[in-house]
């Protein structure tokens, strides 16, 4: 059956976490159901031939649908709402697609009542992978979303209609169209080919650097880009409050401000944002009010939108990355200078944040990675080590029998050294 050939596709012995299902009932309300791989099965023949049927395809490590909470990323999909096309007309055109390279082949597709689900199976990944993820979730949507492709869709925490349920807004079921369990992609070979990055190389920017002891050493540096960095600043912010114990009177407008459309980066279900970042909201000592909140998210999703729209052109070669400023670039691009003076972040927090720092900060971080490169297990900078082998060297000579002038020219050092080093021990 259609509903258990889904489940077979996504998810298998491998799957960790939970998976999601949500019934919409009368009104509002919602019948949740959370649960784990091996009883999955059950649950999914029980509401089978029901209305409104809903399912995740990533997995949760706590029983809450969030994408600060996702376990395992098993899929990437898009929502397809079809409005100017026929459903076979839409798959010609996505198969069309898929022949000129600009996507790689479904490897399942689902007839959701009134429109369709294209799904792209992928080798499990954790939530550290989740900006790939969410990249080349938008490089689909951005091919696709002529034909229809819904952005509220595309983040990590979507639900989708279940197979062999029926969609009450058309009163039709949901079924199959196509499934090819020999298809599952690696993420990150898919970011090579259809995201235009470079060797893995100069992903890691792989530095080589001084010869110590004749031995190369490599320095590898973190691999930044504008996705890790809007999540980075959510954290940033997350941190900022907590030092500040959420006493940020004078400050709130700005914060949920930036909080919001970092955050909307990743959750792009307008709802689901508006009650992360009302929750966020809650947490301050003095909270603005819901319509206030409203007010602010009001922008998010068109700069989201001009966001993704700057991100894929940069991509496809379309569109020049833009560095300095970034006033050209599409959505907020707050430089650290402003984000420091808006929030009159002193030197002592900055050493809380990852991105948010001045230059005084940045410098040093450096100089204590400097500092710690010199020194070896001990803490023991070249000099001291040198130093030390030294006073090993005299020790064992001394205690060869050997006099402080045989010692002095057995090692090239002085006498009055070698005196000095026997007397302290």
């Amino acid at each position: 059956m259609d509903n258990l050939d889904y489940c077979d596709h996504l998810f298998d012995d491998s799957t960790d976490g939970y998976i999601q299902l949500i019934k919409l009932c009368d009104g509002s309300d919602l019948k949740i159901y959370n649960t784990q791989y091996k009883a999955l099965r059950t649950i999914v023949e029980e509401v089978e031939g029901q209305e409104d049927i809903y399912i995740s395809s990533n997995t949760y490590y706590k029983p809450k649908r969030s994408t600060s909470y996702i376990r395992q990323f098993r899929a990437l999909y898009i929502d397809i709402d079809l409005k100017n096309y026929g459903k076979n007309e839409a798959v010609y055109e996505i198969y069309d697609l898929v022949n000129e390279n600009k996507i790689p082949t479904p490897s399942m597709i689902v007839d959701s009542g009134r429109g369709i689900h294209v799904y792209w199976r992928i080798k499990n990944a954790p939530y550290g992978a989740m900006w790939t993820w969410q990249e080349l979730e938008d490089y689909l949507y951005n091919q696709l979303k002529n034909l229809g492709a819904d952005i509220q869709a595309t983040d990590g925490a979507r639900v989708l209609r279940l197979p062999n349920t029926i969609n009450s807004r058309v009163n039709r079921e949901c079924k199959v169209l196509t499934i090819n369990d020999n298809i599952e992609y690696s993420m990150y070979d898919l970011r090579d080919e259809y995201l235009n990055y470079k060797s893995k190389q100069y992903q890691l920017e792989i530095h080589q650097a001084k010869e110590i002891n004749k031995k190369r050493q490599c320095v590898i540096s973190n691999l930044f880009n504008s996705y890790t960095l809007h999540l980075a600043r959510v954290q940033d912010m997350e941190t900022l409050c907590e030092l500040r114990r959420y006493d940020v009177k004078g400050y709130r407008n700005f914060i949920l401000h930036c909080y919001a459309y970092w955050k909307g980066i990743y959750t792009r279900d307008v709802l689901e944002l508006e009650k992360e970042v009302i929750e966020f909201n809650n947490a301050f000592k003095n909270p603005l009010k819901v319509s206030e909140v409203k007010a602010i998210l009001r922008c998010i999703p068109k700069a989201i939108d001009k966001f993704i729209s700057y991100e894929q052109g940069v991509r496809s070669g379309q569109v020049k990355r833009v560095s300095k400023g970034m006033r050209n670039a599409g959505g907020y691009w707050y430089k650290n200078e402003t984000l420091i003076n808006r929030l009159d972040m002193t030197l002592n927090e900055q050493r809380y944040m990852k991105t948010i720092i001045s230059k005084e900060e940045k410098y040093r971080r450096n100089n204590l990675k400097r500092n710690k490169a010199r020194r070896n297990e001990k803490g023991m900078t070249t000099r001291q080590q040198q130093k030390a082998k030294k006073v090993q060297e005299v020790k064992e000579l001394y205690n060869k029998g050997l006099t402080s002038l045989e010692i002095a020219a057995e090692m090239n050092i002085t006498k009055r050294y070698v005196n000095k080093i026997i007397a302290d021990f």
